[in-house]
Order: C-alpha cells, then sequence, then structure tokens
C-alpha cells in the first residue's frame, strides 16, 4: 500500500514523460548522454547553469542543479517522500530537456524518464501536469570583501 501511494504522488507530481531526442556517445561504451547545441543553444546552456529551488507547491521542497559537464542533480521532499536523482540535460529552443537516470535496485519510485521544462528568464517552468510550481534560479551570493 505505502509503495503504491508513493508511485501514486510521484505520478501525480511527475507524470510527465516525455521522447527523448538525445544522441548517444558510442566511443565511450556507456550510456552518456552528450547534445550537440549550435552556437545559440550553446550560449542558452551556458546561461542555465546554477540551482534552482521550487517556489509555488505548498509543503514541498524540490531543487535542481544544472551543471556544466551537461549532468544534473535533482531532490523532491514532499511529506515523509524524499528521493534524490539525476541524470543528463540540455537546453535548446527555450526549452531544457531533463533525462534522469533509471532508479537504482530497490528504490521505491517508478522510473521518471524525461522532463522537458520551458525556459522563463532565469527561471525553469515545468509541464502543466506536474502542477503549478515554478523551478527558481539561487541567486549568486555577494563576496565577502
Amino acid at each position: 500500500m505505502t509503495i503504491q501511494l508513493i508511485n501514486s504522488l510521484m505520478a501525480s507530481i511527475l507524470a510527465f514523460s516525455g521522447p527523448q531526442s538525445a544522441e548517444i556517445s558510442e566511443d565511450s561504451g556507456s550510456d552518456v548522454v552528450q547534445a550537440s547545441p549550435n552556437a545559440q543553444d550553446h550560449d542558452a546552456s551556458k546561461k542555465m547553469l546554477g540551482r534552482y529551488f521550487l517556489r509555488g507547491v505548498m509543503e514541498t521542497a524540490s531543487g535542481l542543479q544544472l551543471s556544466e559537464d551537461g549532468s544534473f542533480q535533482w531532490y523532491l521532499s514532499v511529506g515523509s517522500l524524499d528521493i534524490i536523482s539525476g541524470g543528463s540535460w540540455r537546453s535548446e529552443d527555450g526549452l531544457v530537456t531533463l533525462i534522469y537516470d533509471p532508479p537504482k535496485d530497490g528504490a521505491r519510485y517508478d522510473p521518471i524518464g524525461t522532463v522537458i521544462m520551458k525556459i522563463d528568464g532565469d527561471n525553469l517552468v515545468p509541464p502543466e501536469k506536474m502542477g503549478r510550481g515554478v523551478y527558481v534560479k539561487a541567486k549568486a551570493r555577494p563576496e565577502n570583501k
């Protein structure tokens, strides 16, 4: 019953799974996703680097970090449910595509798959199926002098 409840909650929060349109690197022998962006998309990707925190969803904490190496880390905390995951990401045509790694053996939630978020200024807007929240980009801390 508990696993069904968790899966149901995850489905309502992260039910969006779209097609994957990434290229898989064959020379490394691993399933590393590599984007082949044009110059404009590369500049947009650089701008998107950093940490984001979910705003606008009651009693839910979630964060996302987009790293320069094309990887991301993500967490979700709702009630007593805490999930940490990651994968690869890319930015193109005003969208950020997150391709989640499959869950580790024994994980109590279904695979998330691919999530595509719309870029809105410095923020990321998840698909409507995920709710009304927005991932707001964290501001850099001023350096103490």
